[in-house]
């Protein structure tokens, strides 16, 4: 229902658009619809889609429910389907025959130069050489795929997704790999979401609402040409998943400012560029910019040391809590700004 209601609004606006109307004027009716929808129907929807995914014991009541995964969690059973994904993947490209035919233990040399190619084997090698930095001379077809499974199943997690991500992100990946991981991370309900890009990355999403929201945002910044602000939100994931909170907030911040500037002038600060923006129309409620300044002036106070670097004595503690509101609410917040922007010319 949301999706035939989304059409219906993206029609209506495009319409407004052409006829010089208020686009938002004419969306309120359509949004009003999906607000309706969302407080009605989304619980019974939500409860429907859960129940198919419990067992027998967990509905009648004899296994407890599955609780929602944290941050840093990456479960066994997660880990061994990970494993699994990749496994199959080998299998099925011949990467296994191979090495019941043939021992290339003493063999050292790019997979590249020995035709027929074999895309795992090409993977592998380079998770080898340019991922692990091992030695060339130490190359073992034999070895190394047992080496990546060791990994996958026994280390930190953050070291687990950035290898998988090394692999997603590889010319020679198929893109069912991204596919079948994606769906390993929904069904083991992790708390992390993959957006298929490109490139491919991992984001922390601790509900599947914020994931979706974040995914559309993604595409839609994507879409749009704004690579710098997406490049921006896929580093400040990357600093969440390895606990540097200041970091991440610096990127997403970055990811606001990319967007700010692109619309308004390259050399302006955030700060200023809003001011642009109310001036162009684009910002056009006085408290919603008020509120991003609010926003912008936190990151950049001595007392938080987030933009300017402060020694880890001398600034706020930050905390992941607000890494991960501040990922979505940039992202959200850039998505908009470029909408409106678009939007602008009509009105």
């Amino acid at each position: 229902k949301a999706r035939i209601i989304h059409g219906q609004l993206a029609a209506a606006r495009k319409l407004a658009e052409e006829t010089g109307l208020d686009p938002d004027d004419v969306a309120q009716p359509y949004l009003d619809l999906i607000n309706d929808l969302y407080r009605d129907e989304w619980q019974f929807a939500q409860l429907a889609d859960e129940d198919r995914t419990l067992t027998f014991s967990q509905r009648e009541g004899y296994d407890p429910l599955p609780k929602p995964l944290q941050l840093g969690e990456l479960p066994g059973e997660a880990r061994t389907a990970i494993w699994n994904v990749v496994s199959e993947h080998m299998e099925s490209s011949g990467y296994e025959h191979q090495l019941n035919m043939i021992d290339w233990n003493d063999v050292v040399v790019d997979p590249r130069e020995e035709p027929p190619l074999d895309p795992w084997n090409v993977i592998l090698w380079d998770v080898h050489v340019y991922h692990d930095n091992l030695a060339r001379d130490e190359w073992s077809t034999k070895r190394v795929g047992p080496r990546m499974r060791n990994r996958i199943e026994r280390g930190p997690f953050n070291r687990v997704f950035d290898l998988i991500e090394f692999v997603m992100r590889h010319d020679h990946c198929p893109p069912e790999f991204v596919t079948n991981l994606s769906d390993v991370f929904r069904h083991f309900q992790l708390a992390y979401i993959i957006d298929p890009g490109p490139p491919p990355t991992i984001f922390p999403a601790t509900t599947a609402e914020d994931g979706n929201e974040l995914k559309r945002n993604l595409a839609e910044l994507g879409t749009s040409g704004l690579v710098g602000c997406a490049t921006h939100l896929r580093n400040a994931s990357k600093y969440i998943n390895d606990g540097d909170s200041a970091a991440s907030i610096r990127e997403s911040i970055h990811a606001v400012e990319f967007v700010a500037r692109e619309i308004t002038d390259p050399a302006a600060t955030l700060g200023k560029a809003l001011h642009l923006l109310e001036q162009q129309g684009v910002l056009r409620h006085k408290a919603l910019k008020g509120a991003l300044s609010q926003l912008y002036g936190w990151t950049s106070s001595k007392e938080t040391g987030i933009r300017h670097a402060l020694p880890k004595e001398g600034g706020a503690d930050i905390t992941i809590d607000e890494a991960l509101f501040m990922l979505g609410a940039c992202a959200s917040f850039a998505s908009y700004l470029w909408r409106r922007h678009k939007a602008a010319p009509a009105e």
